[in-house]
């Protein structure tokens, strides 16, 4: 009954407005103006009877809430040159906010795959508060609606990005110097190579206000945005909703003096385009406060001292971590208690150097080469690479006590192995067929290996995150002995490969027996045919190409050990042919180990037994992951058919690359 009142109002409002005209006249002036007039009619409708549902003063069924919001959502692209909604958006937010809590701190958790009758006016006020944040917090948007906007804050920036201690002292003037280029760098591309180089100013804007951005001349109208908030990945489609989907306002330098805002407040930052070139300027920012901020900039350089007296003690919400090679965006409760924090990036950039070498890289490039991010939850269904990468979650209500024992904050060497398998994803190096979630599982061994002191061994079990310590080059090869495929000789499949030790087990090999440095040359080639014009494929390599190309660079024949590991040649006939072309002889290194690797396999069904309850931790299952059904095929069939059966296909393999015996 009252949406049939408020609806009859408007319109009685409406045709009043016109001058003094005959009925047809009036309908048709209504007729042609219509078409704008209507959807504003339905949008203020729309937001008077939502507030009133959460002010209690009318009731819609949940049908009508939907019905209501649906209508903010296909008319919200009309919200940025609406005074009169954006006004109607802000009463409806603050309504809510007052009578049933700010979204998240009011403990509703909203699923977009479940959605309830009883969500509906919480859905109601999500898309409100989401589309009033993408349309009125844009250049355009500011442009239009600062001054009633000055002072408008959504409450539920107290849970996501978090609270400002009221205490911390507002800037009337906050200066920095960040790095106004970003060069490219040798190589092919990257992930996200084209996307902004992100620069931390350490200042930081509390929800509702304004602050003015002063920058020189030389960053106007080329390309520099200024960045309100670090979240900047969409989270829309996760299942469940911890925070708006877009929470970060991006306004461009389109003169030296630029206003931005945000109602949820968050970090401010220079976005500098790829391949800009202004060097170190200085950034002047006013009506802000400060966020703790480390910077190992060879321009800006905080000191152990500044960190403990200074930095670390702001109150604002995140945290900003930055090198030449690393950047992060951490709770401050996760690091209010560091003490040094010169030792922890010196790491991170130790270890993001050894990880570039190895993929044939420079050391450094044009922006940080790792840039993982803390937020409410991952940003997409599994672990992803990204500019920022997004892989980590936190509770926005806990404090951590000032530590937190997360690698971001301990260093590189106490990393997930996710960190640096989708820092192999972002390379885009060139991989064999099937190899896609296999070969990225080597940054991390090189960086344990080369970088922290770590074993090969012990390196190259932690670069699959296995605590198992049986788990060894060795036992993988016998995992892969005890495989259907490797019988078969029908090569390892890429569903035997993927997030699996023995995936990445060949290139571990190699460096076993001829050092890193093959890695890294071998990389550095297949970087260089990029550069010449002659790219390799990233994920679908010609298999025989990439072995024959890591024999060249290795001055030996590595065609038995990548047989071995499952990939064989395929063309025989023409590899033997490019390999006596090139001069490249057979490694009595390859045959000892192949040697070697036959007389690992289990001599009978005990042995057998005894292996595999070490390896799986248990028996295994016939219900596990292939390798693991394979094994527990063997379980009670294993005999001594099978042992020399096994064997026969490893010698089959030696006899085919070294018809003369053992090389001198």
């Amino acid at each position: 009954m009252k949406s049939t009142i408020s609806s009859t109002i408007l319109w009685m409002a409406f045709f009043l407005s016109f001058p003094m005209l005959s009925h047809g006249e009036a309908i048709k002036k209504t007729n042609s103006v219509n078409e704008g007039i209507a959807p504003r009619h339905t949008v203020l409708l729309a937001l008077t009877e939502l507030q009133q549902v959460v002010e209690k003063t009318t009731s819609l069924s949940p049908k009508e809430i939907s019905s209501h919001t649906n209508t903010l959502t296909s008319q919200s692209h009309t919200f940025a040159g609406d005074l009169a909604i954006a006004k109607a958006l802000m009463s409806f937010i603050s309504s809510y906010e007052k009578n049933l809590g700010p979204l998240w701190l009011n403990k509703v958790i909203l699923n977009p795959k479940e959605i309830k009758d009883e969500d509906r006016i919480h859905w109601a006020a999500f898309w409100a508060m989401q589309h009033f944040f993408d349309q009125i917090y844009t250049a355009e948007g500011l442009t239009k609606h600062l001054p009633q906007i000055n002072g408008f804050k959504f409450k539920s920036a107290d849970y996501f990005p978090g609270k400002v201690d009221p205490a911390e002292t507002i800037l009337s003037e906050h200066k920095v110097s960040i790095n106004g280029s970003y060069l490219a760098t040798w190589g092919p591309p990257v992930f996200h190579m084209d996307k902004p180089a992100r620069k931390p100013t350490g200042a930081y804007l509390l929800p509702g206000s304004v602050a003015t951005v002063i920058v020189p001349d030389s960053l106007v109208g080329k390309g520099y945005e200024v960045r309100v908030g670090a979240h900047s990945w969409d989270l829309k489609k996760k299942k469940k909703v911890l925070r708006l989907y877009r929470v970060s306002a991006v306004y461009p330098i389109n003169q030296k003096e630029v206003q931005v805002a945000n109602p949820l407040g968050g970090g401010i930052y220079i976005e500098v385009p790829y391949e800009a070139d202004a060097g170190v300027v200085e950034v002047k920012i006013s009506n802000v406060v400060r966020s703790p901020y480390f910077s190992m900039k060879s321009f800006h350089m905080t000191t152990l001292e500044q960190w403990r007296q200074k930095e670390r003690n702001f109150k604002s919400p995140w945290a900003d971590f930055q090198s030449g090679r690393f950047m992060m965006q951490v709770p401050t409760s996760w690091i209010y208690q560091l003490e040094d924090p010169v030792s922890l990036m010196e790491d991170w950039d130790k270890a993001i150097g050894i990880s570039n070498k190895t993929f044939g890289r420079p050391e450094d490039f044009g922006k940080e080469m790792i840039y993982p991010q803390v937020d409410t939850q991952l940003r997409g269904r599994a672990f992803h690479p990204g500019y920022p990468s997004g892989n980590r979650g936190y509770d926005p209500l806990k404090d951590y006590g000032g530590y937190h024992d997360n690698h971001l904050v301990r260093g590189p060497q106490y990393a997930h192995s996710y960190e640096f398998h989708e820092q192999g994803h972002g390379y885009m190096f060139p991989k064999y067929s099937g190899d896609r979630e296999a070969a990225v599982n080597l940054p991390f061994v090189a960086v344990l290996n080369r970088g922290f002191d770590f074993g090969l061994e012990e390196a190259f079990r932690l670069s699959r995150g296995i605590q198992n310590k049986f788990v060894t080059l060795d036992t993988t090869a016998i995992a892969w002995m005890m495989s259907d495929h490797f019988l078969e000789k029908t090569g390892m499949e890429g569903y035997e490969r993927q997030y699996q030790a023995k995936g990445h087990a060949k290139f571990v090999d190699i460096v076993r027996l001829f050092g890193w440095e093959i890695i890294d040359n071998f990389f550095k080639s297949t970087n260089q045919d990029h550069m010449d014009g002659k790219p390799w494929s990233i994920n679908k390599s010609d298999g025989d190409k990439y072995t024959l190309r890591l024999s060249k660079i290795a001055n030996a024949d590595l065609r038995p050990l990548i047989h071995f590991w499952g990939i064989p040649t395929e063309n025989l006939e023409s590899s033997n042919a490019q390999i006596k072309e090139m001069n490249i002889r057979p490694s009595s290194n390859v045959w000892d180990l192949l040697h070697r690797y036959k007389t690992l396999i289990p001599k009978n069904k005990e042995s057998f037994q005894d292996y595999a309850k070490k390896w799986w931790e248990k028996q295994p299952s016939p219900e596990g992951f292939t390798t693991q059904r394979n094994h527990a095929a063997r379980w009670e069939s294993y005999d001594e058919k099978m042992v020399q059966k096994t064997s026969d296909s490893v010698q089959e393999i030696i006899d085919t690359y070294f018809p003369a015996g053992r090389p001198d």
